[in-house]
């Protein structure tokens, strides 16, 4: 009965442009873009999503906004920007760059929320030639250039040479709590 219902499904939508018939008999598009229906003529197709700005290319530095981290392990980046020159181009259009867990540093972190935050500012890497773009973390001179303390949300500084950012505000409130349990005025 289910074969004899997807034949007649099959049968009564036809793929288009950029869609595929999968082995379980379902549609599937085969590029990013927006699904386009003609039922007059029952058939669906997949019109590619083109940027008004030029597509990005592989190896292309852009910058981008954190927005997620699902599972704390991919990250998903709205790229806001590309070097060009050496200059830096706006984005006008949204553009999705996802860093999988592979490309986050040359040493596995075990979680995405130990190298990001959301909300970070990240240089990065086109690797990939197709939305969403695949972005990478690992060659030097890659990797977060702003970040808010997630305690207190002013801007992280760098410390020890570039390595490490660190929140000011949290550093000299620790070292007032630090100096009030050695003299014991502190009660908590």
């Amino acid at each position: 009965m289910l074969q004899e219902m997807l034949l007649v499904l099959l049968r009564s939508i036809c793929r288009g442009e950029n869609v595929e018939v999968d082995a379980d008999g379902k549609l599937r598009a085969q590029v990013m873009g927006v699904v386009i229906r003609n039922d007059r003529e029952h058939v669906v197709s997949v019109k590619p999503i083109r940027s008004s700005n030029s597509l990005l290319k592989m190896n292309d530095i852009v910058y981008g906004k954190v927005v997620a981290m699902p599972n704390d392990r991919v990250v998903v980046v709205k790229i806001i920007g590309v070097e060009n020159n050496g200059s830096k181009v706006a984005l006008r259009d949204d553009v999705t760059g996802i860093v999988p867990p592979s490309q986050l540093l040359n040493g596995k972190p075990s979680s995405a929320s130990e190298v990001l935050g959301i909300g970070d500012i990240i240089r990065a890497r086109v690797i990939s030639r197709d939305p969403p773009y695949t972005l990478t973390l690992r060659d030097a001179q890659l990797g977060v250039v702003y970040a808010k303390c997630p305690r207190c949300g002013h801007p992280l500084r760098w410390k020890g040479g570039g390595e490490l950012l660190q929140c000011l505000i949290v550093v000299l409130w620790l070292g007032v709590r630090l100096a009030l349990l050695s003299t014991g005025l502190d009660q908590s």
